[in-house]
């Protein structure tokens, strides 16, 4: 069988030596693993070397022998050496860490006899067999049950027993000399995923180069998650090929530019201010004429109104006496319209003082507007 393995580091990383995706293949045994080595838990890369390497040596396809094995290799990795960071802040951080342990995820596969594969899994790590007009996925054959994935193999909960095998996924499947097999780690699996044309696409490549631009390409237009790439494709002929496609050492992703704080210039914020203030008095101007106006139409409705009064009132005083009975009529009607007026008297009065207030309140803004300007002015 020929085997492809392709590995690039998520550009947060920088170096190929930080990723943290690890694979182990024993052509002996026809076995391979791939795990995927959690960024939030401590020196979880190691863990996932450990956990590869084991199952080729042994692969087992059991769930509970499975634990049991890798439960086993736990002293290897604690005792693993780790230089803690220079920064005391990230040095505490990685302390708190490593009492969490190192988590990972896990798939195994083994060619056994009568074309068929084993596989055993634990986490979002895929299984891909692509036939001719067929895909087929294991453990997880759509992003939604994918993304949902709950279960990883961590050191700490080894130790306490928390891990039992409702947490591993196992299955036979069966293939022919022209199928082609993909391991890929969970950032792959979910663009395979969503989009199954792009397989073909990655697995034409044949250089670093290659994979550089198309891991590029889809993170850049945000299909690929930023996340460490990683996956083997087995071709099932004749041939017993083995090529590894990843970074030298010499490559590196370009570092973030610092972007250096500026402080807005003083005088910058001055002319901005002033701006705003200028909007405002004109603002205030503006509604302090209107309601000069309107309150100059209110008292000429008030005089016209006191004019009529006094005008009928005189009326009344001279005009001709009448009968008794019909003078108390018309001095009834005339007390009516006397009250009618005084109503309307005392509403026109309200509404002055109400747009006296008004006025004075304008006034109080314009003048605080005027000093802001003034005040501004100086600064400058």
């Amino acid at each position: 069988m020929n085997v492809k393995v392709l590995q690039l580091h998520k550009r947060p990383a920088y170096f190929f030596k930080n990723i943290q995706d690890k694979y182990a293949i024993n052509k002996e045994k026809k076995c391979f693993a791939l795990a995927d080595g959690t960024t939030q838990s401590f020196n979880s890369e190691k863990w996932a070397e450990i956990i590869t390497k084991r199952f080729i040596e042994k692969p087992v396809f059991s769930p509970k022998d499975l634990i049991k094995s890798f439960a086993q290799s736990i002293d290897e990795y604690n005792s693993s050496d780790f230089e803690f960071s220079a920064n005391p802040s990230k040095a505490s951080l990685e302390k708190t860490k490593k009492k969490q342990g190192g988590t990972a995820t896990f798939i195994g596969l083994q060619f056994v006899k009568n074309n068929h594969i084993q596989l055993i899994s634990c986490g979002d790590t895929n299984f891909f067999k692509i036939s001719k007009k067929k895909v087929e996925c294991f453990p997880f054959s759509e992003v939604d049950s994918l993304d949902n994935n709950k279960h990883f193999i961590n050191t700490e909960k080894l130790l306490d027993q928390k891990i039992d095998e409702t947490y591993f996924q196992t299955k036979t499947i069966s293939f022919s000399d022209k199928d082609l097999i993909i391991l890929a780690t969970d950032a792959l699996s979910r663009l395979f995923l969503k989009e199954p044309k792009i397989i073909s696409e990655f697995i034409i490549i044949e250089s670093f180069e290659g994979l550089h631009q198309f891991c590029l390409k889809y993170w850049e237009n945000k299909q690929l998650e930023e996340d460490d790439i990683s996956a083997i494709i087995i071709k099932i002929d004749s041939e017993n090929n083995l090529t590894i496609i990843q970074p030298d050492d010499n490559f590196m992703f370009p570092k973030e530019e610092e972007k250096e704080f500026i402080p807005t210039p003083l005088k910058q914020s001055n002319n901005y201010n002033i701006q705003e203030v200028r909007n405002s008095f004109n603002s205030i101007f503006k509604d302090f004429n209107e309601v000069k106006n309107t309150l100059s139409l209110q008292q000429i409705l008030i005089f016209s109104i006191l004019g009529m009064s006094i005008v009928f009132f005189s009326f009344l005083y001279f005009s001709l006496p009448k009968k008794e009975e019909e003078n108390q009529k018309q001095l009834t009607e005339e007390n009516n319209e006397i009250k009618n007026l005084e109503s309307q008297l005392e509403i026109a009065c309200n509404t002055i003082n109400k747009l006296n207030n008004e006025n004075k309140g304008l006034e109080n803004q314009l003048e605080k507007a005027c000093n802001t300007i003034n005040y501004e002015n100086k600064t400058q």
